[in-house]
């Protein structure tokens, strides 16, 4: 028998690998999507690689037996994964679509929005703590015998618009996931919902629960389109303010208003704005993966759709969708 290079017997032999760090909590599912395998931890998710997997030809010996790289750091216990990447993987499943709908790159695509929320999260929080942090620095010095000044954010327009261009990459990888299901409707990554809206309601009508969501939603997605064009290419019709004083000595938090195409907001505090920012977009990720589904399964000989888990019965208390069959008393959720 013809002995085994030394970098054959390094990848052929056995071992272990502890996956992230304690902190991250337990493995709560691994989830093979294509060639990656995807783990789920409950305070992260990581992506676990064997050595042949990045060097298949076996060209590097000291090259790691297993890699892993940290994707996300939130796992199943965050409202935000568990509403979007945990709810398409419970849905996505193979065998309920026509085979041209490739579940494992939906699933993959879901991962990519989940990583630029959690991007758009952290920059709305670095705001948020800079302008808390100013506020409270302002208040413990405004009974003092100091010099007055009034805070300021500095670049409070520059962080909106990173922000908001922030929030346009989401919308551009729902698209992505949304194409999937519909390639001949003449969408592309850079289609937004109101055009989609047109196209679900001439395919579905507008009584369809699909379109119902997305009229109920138009003005928030045009609103979030209508900062980016105008903060991103410094046109006329949005204002962001600093800090202001005010005539009778008062001090005026950051704020915002637009006037631009088809949306108008008042000028509002600039922080409340930007805190609507992330429970909106975790819904509407989520209800587009539910609406995409629910259209576009295909029936089985056994009756089954997509129902609403009741809270007693959900493994997990924010993934709420699953489909669901009648086996049983009350019917079986596929979780």
């Amino acid at each position: 028998m013809k002995d085994k290079k030394t970098i054959d017997r390094k990848r052929d032999s056995g071992g272990m690998a502890d996956i992230g760090t304690k902190e991250d909590g337990a493995i709560v599912r691994m989830i093979k999507l294509g060639k990656r395998l995807i783990v789920l931890k409950e305070r992260s998710i990581y992506e676990f690689m064997m050595a042949d997997d990045v060097d298949p030809e076996r060209t590097n010996i000291n090259l790691p037996t297993n890699i892993q790289k940290l994707i996300i750091d939130k796992g199943s216990e965050s409202e935000m994964v568990s509403r979007i990447f945990l709810t398409a993987n419970t849905l996505l499943s193979k065998g309920k679509f026509d085979i041209e709908i490739d579940t494992e790159l939906l699933q993959n695509l879901t991962l990519d929005m989940l990583q630029e929320l959690a991007i758009l999260e952290s920059e709305i929080d670095s705001y948020l703590e800079k302008e808390d942090q100013l506020s409270k620095e302002y208040e413990s010095k405004r009974n003092k015998p100091v010099s007055y000044s009034i805070p300021s954010i500095g670049n409070a327009k520059n962080r909106c618009t990173t922000i908001f261009q922030k929030a346009d990459h989401i919308e551009q990888t729902l698209m992505k996931i949304i194409i999937k299901f519909y390639p001949n409707e003449g969408l592309t990554q850079q289609s937004h919902f109101p055009k989609l809206n047109e196209i679900i309601k001439k395919k579905y009508g507008e009584e369809n629960g699909f379109t119902q969501f997305l009229d109920s939603i138009m003005d928030f997605m045009k609103l979030v389109r209508n900062f980016r064009n105008a903060l991103d290419h410094q046109l006329k019709g949005v204002e962001v303010y600093d800090f202001e004083l005010l005539p009778n000595s008062d001090v005026l938090a950051p704020s915002i208003e637009l006037d631009f195409r088809e949306s108008k907001l008042e000028r509002q505090s600039l922080s409340q704005l930007l805190k609507t920012l992330i429970p909106n977009f975790i819904f509407i990720c989520e209800a587009t993966i539910v609406h995409l589904v629910n259209c576009n399964f295909k029936p089985w000989l056994m009756a089954h759709e997509i129902r609403e888990i009741p809270m007693e019965k959900r493994r997990n208390k924010f993934v709420k969708y699953s489909f669901w069959s009648p086996i049983g008393n009350g019917g079986y959720f596929d979780q």
